[in-house]
């Protein structure tokens, strides 16, 4: 792209004022490992757009009404699907430490700490940019439903590529599927959709290039006019070559553990092309991919 139009898309993040919020539980559903979390949040859901994320508190109050500090952090988790005209939100997570295993425990009724939205969303889809490419790996599906919820609304011809281990964690396909977006599935082992990696597909959509069969330089807008990327960190690299090679503008959705969500634990930093350090809480958590070095695991 020419610097007038990355400079473009990357103004096009949205970033929103945040609120502290009491959320209701509305349902909460999973298998002891992967589960999705639907919140009664007005606020949050008014204000919220796909990319942000939120930082959750499994207990609002103790019963006495004092403040709950057990666990003494919330945890960051990225918003599934935001309905402002109901006032919910959902999230789908992993259990993973003593966070998360509080999470679990929740019931509908129960009220949990939310702050959010927080961070800087993927770019406002606008159309005439050419089709949209959604790519999810594992606990990067869930924000995809969000994306393409927006992509539809804003009338934007979108395609899902979304990967995972197995079929078992492929946790969030069901809610980018609803959106009406077509969907194409893949899992390393096969156990559902296609047999192989999210980049087997993209390489496939990505013409222009010499692992296509070199078809010219230039690319196929109703292919990919635009790639947004959320998932593994090994996965963005890849997705993130791909792109800069085809000249596709492409975005990713960076993974740290946001502590404070305010950028002032300094805990999120990523580095920064061409020196220096980006937060991810503040900065990010979507970065125009060319804007950040990746791939330091």
């Amino acid at each position: 792209m020419r610097p007038p139009e990355q400079v473009a898309l990357r103004q096009a993040r949205v970033r929103a004022a945040w609120v502290m919020e009491q959320a209701r539980v509305l349902a909460h559903d999973g298998d002891g490992e992967i589960y999705k979390l639907t919140l009664a949040a007005p606020e949050v859901a008014r204000r919220a757009t796909a990319g942000q994320f939120v930082e959750i508190h499994p207990v609002a109050r103790h019963p006495g009404g004092t403040p709950a500090i057990d666990p003494l952090l919330r945890r960051p988790l990225s918003l599934c699907e935001i309905r402002p005209e109901a006032g919910e939100v959902s999230l789908i997570y992993r259990v993973v430490g003593r966070g998360t295993r509080a999470l679990a425990a929740l019931q509908p009724g129960d009220t949990v700490d939310l702050l959010g939205p927080l961070g800087h969303s993927f770019p406002a889809p606008a159309a005439g940019r050419g089709r949209l490419l959604l790519i999810g790996g594992g606990l990067g599906i869930p924000p995809m439903a969000a994306a393409a919820r927006w992509a539809v609304q804003a009338g934007r011809p979108a395609l899902a590529i979304l990967g995972a281990r197995s079929a078992r964690y492929l946790a969030g396909a069901r809610e980018v599927a609803a959106t009406g977006v077509e969907v194409i599935t893949v899992t390393d082992d096969g156990s559902a959709g296609q047999r192989g990696l999210v980049t087997d597909v993209l390489d496939r959509l990505l013409v222009g290039t010499d692992r296509v069969g070199g078809r010219g330089a230039g690319v196929d807008t109703t292919h990919a006019g635009e790639v947004w990327a959320c998932g593994p960190e090994p996965m963005l690299v890849a997705v993130k070559e791909r792109c800069a090679a085809a000249g596709v503008p492409c975005f990713v959705s960076v993974e740290r553990f946001m502590a404070c969500g305010f950028g002032a634990c300094l805990g999120c930093t990523v580095p920064r092309a061409g020196g220096g350090y980006l937060k991810t809480c503040q900065d990010g958590p979507v970065f125009p991919a060319e804007e950040v070095v990746l791939g330091g695991f």
